[in-house]
């Protein structure tokens, strides 16, 4: 379940892998590769919604140069 914080929507890394289907070494290499933002705290990674939705943008502008 999220973390709410104000208007901040934070998610682990499990939940993203479980909402998008993906393995959590793969969203680990995004973060390493820096097509995925997110903050290390304690020992555990969250991604912002905001991070989220600029992973998807970057997909559209990359998408569009064809």
């Amino acid at each position: 379940m999220p973390i709410q914080l104000g208007t901040l929507t934070l998610f682990e890394v499990s939940e993203i892998c479980k909402k998008f289907g993906l393995h959590p070494v793969t969203v680990r290499r995004y973060f390493k590769r820096g097509k995925l933002r997110g903050q290390k705290i304690g020992k555990k990674w969250y991604i912002t919604e905001e991070a989220i939705r600029d992973l998807f943008n970057e997909g559209k502008a990359s998408g569009s140069k064809a």
